[in-house]
């Protein structure tokens, strides 16, 4: 790839010379880069392999050597930011466009949004870190569940109105409380071209008993061709909608994965993916799948640098961020809530007198005050005062509870995330204020041990509006059990066995999420909004934003450009 110093070289080239085609000596080109006649050779075939100039060299001292300019200073640069843009390097890009932002946006907009290559639908979005754990098995931040749901499938699905549905399963029963028989659809392939077997989907299933939620499944058979019978210890209604989460997808057999299954992961859903790394996640339309094939063929997720991703929109027709908050179509709150999990266990919040100060300096409130008022802008962020948006089970606020002892506390966070890094800013000031010694560790994916952790700075990263997500949440990924008193969380266990064990009852949301606050296990932090950019006229058709803060891929499509230019005069 070309250089800085090129492109400077060129652009010194082309205003001596008013970009006119001129006939030269050596010697002066020279002079002009103050380099030495061997130099001036390689930059000038350097130049000529970018295809920015033609360079006819004369034999002999004194004889005229043709320079033409096949581009000029514009094109150069721009060609140069593409280049950087490609690899995420926006801080670089910028530099070659003179931190012209109008500029980068033109670019930009080149490359992200919607794109028609080799008569195939291409849709590039921008994002600030790499998808690089795409195993179902494993716990999954807010972004990889959304892959995952377009790369697998499970038994079960919620539609795009969150009823649930078949996925692999076309039917299915209970036939008593503690036996479920499951129908599977014939001669579904994975992205790799194997069939899906009635052995390999009741291997994935049995490994789900390793998982706190569905610890109750006792036996998986198969009475008959393409059916699946799972018996159960104790009662549950619910184990269909159960089968729908992200950790429940169908996956190969453990001898047929690759080694780097995380990063290449190969599912039956609708995507697969041709491409993981600190570049771009590329997804490429699965041919054979065997629902309706989507209509946009490829998706790329591309990275930007962290330094100016918050300067990147993710928006299909403006990628460059407004300089106000942008007016969406459909915005919604997010499901749940960025939260403080406190270490009930073996962190200083064992004792109810460090859970009540934190409880109480550590309110929403607080935070918020302290919050920059451009990051809350820019997140689109609110106070929360439960675990869902409109519920209030968290009342710790008003009088000054001072810290019990001086000690020093441990916070851990995501490291990549877009308000981690402020927030805890903020937590360690507050803590500070009352002197006590903070220490802050940023993680990636290596999380560390739990028991070494006072506080976690957490998101929900459920992937529906239903109430009854919070038991996926509670037993699979929110990290809640190793950081519980026994007693707490076998009361919650009990609340929710109790609600499997009988038919047609409201979930007990409010029972469950005023005992979470009561007990001081964790402080609902923040709520934030979500919503898809709709500027213009919106060729992308049906990209309705979901609980994950994305769109799903496989039901959107393109509407040619002239056609929505058309249906907005109409209007």
């Amino acid at each position: 790839m070309s250089s800085p110093r090129l492109r400077v070289q060129f652009e010194t080239l082309f205003e001596h010379y008013d970009g006119q085609d001129s006939g030269v000596q050596l010697d002066e080109i020279t002079d002009i880069l103050c380099c030495t006649r061997r130099n001036a050779r390689i930059v000038l075939n350097k130049m000529e392999e970018e295809g920015w100039i033609e360079w006819h060299p004369s034999p002999g001292r004194g004889k005229l050597s043709q320079l033409n300019f096949k581009r000029n200073r514009a094109d150069v640069s721009e060609n140069l930011a593409r280049r950087y843009l490609e690899e995420g390097k926006i801080s670089q890009a910028l530099k070659v466009l003179d931190q012209d932002t109008a500029k980068l946006a033109k670019v930009v907009e080149n490359y992200l949004g919607i794109q028609h290559q080799e008569g195939q639908q291409v849709v590039r979005l921008p994002y600030y870190r790499p998808l690089t754990t795409l195993n179902p098995q494993k716990p999954l931040r807010r972004s990889e569940q959304h892959i995952v749901h377009q790369v697998f499938s499970g038994l079960t699905k919620l539609d795009d109105h969150e009823n649930l549905v078949g996925d692999l399963a076309h039917t299915w029963e209970m036939v008593t409380p503690t036996h479920w028989r499951f129908y599977l659809r014939p001669s579904v392939r994975f992205h790799n071209g194997d069939i899906l077997s009635v052995d390999v989907a009741m291997n994935s299933i049995r490994a789900l008993r390793e998982n706190k939620l569905y610890a109750h499944i006792e036996d998986v058979t198969s009475p008959g061709h393409l059916i699946i019978d799972i018996t159960l210890e104790s009662p549950d209604f619910y184990l269909d909608l159960l089968l729908s989460e992200s950790c429940a997808k169908i996956l190969l057999s453990k001898q047929d994965r690759m080694e780097n299954h995380d990063v290449f992961p190969v599912g039956t859903g609708p995507y697969k993916v041709v491409q993981n790394d600190d570049k771009r996640l590329v997804l490429q339309a699965f041919d054979g799948y065997f629902g309706f094939r989507p209509l946009i063929d490829r998706v790329e997720v591309w990275l930007i640098d962290a330094a100016h991703s918050s300067m990147v929109f993710p928006s299909l027709s403006n990628p460059i961020k407004p300089q106000t908050t942008p007016i969406h179509d459909e915005v919604k709150l997010d499901p749940g809530c960025t939260y403080l999990l406190l270490n009930r266990r073996s962190g200083l919040a064992r004792t109810d007198d460090w859970a009540n100060y934190f409880s109480s300096r550590l309110s929403s409130l607080n935070l918020f005050q302290r919050l920059p008022q451009d990051k809350i802008v820019e997140l689109g962020v609110l106070p929360a005062h439960g675990l869902k948006p409109g519920w209030y089970h968290h009342s710790y606020y008003g009088h000054y509870v001072s810290p019990p002892a001086y000690r020093k506390v441990r916070i851990a966070f995501q490291a990549q995330h877009p308000m981690f890094p402020t927030l805890v800013k903020c937590l360690e000031t507050l803590l500070k204020e009352d002197k006590l010694d903070v220490e802050l560790i940023g993680y990636d994916d290596e999380q560390p041990q739990p028991h070494d952790i006072d506080i976690w700075v957490k998101a929900m990263g459920i992937s529906n509006h239903r109430e009854d997500a919070l038991v996926g949440w509670l037993f699979d990924y929110g990290d809640i059990e190793p950081l519980s008193r026994e007693g707490d969380f076998a009361y919650w266990t009990n609340i929710v066995q109790h609600w499997r064990s009988e038919a047609d009852v409201v979930f007990p949301w409010r029972e469950l999420g005023t005992s979470l606050a009561k007990e001081m296990q964790l402080i609902p932090m923040f709520h934030c909004w979500l919503g898809v950019n709709k500027d213009h006229c919106g060729t992308l058709q049906n990209a309705k934003c979901n609980a994950l803060g994305w769109f799903d891929f496989s039901q959107v499509w393109v509407k040619p450009e002239h056609l929505c230019d058309t249906d907005n005069n109409d209007g």
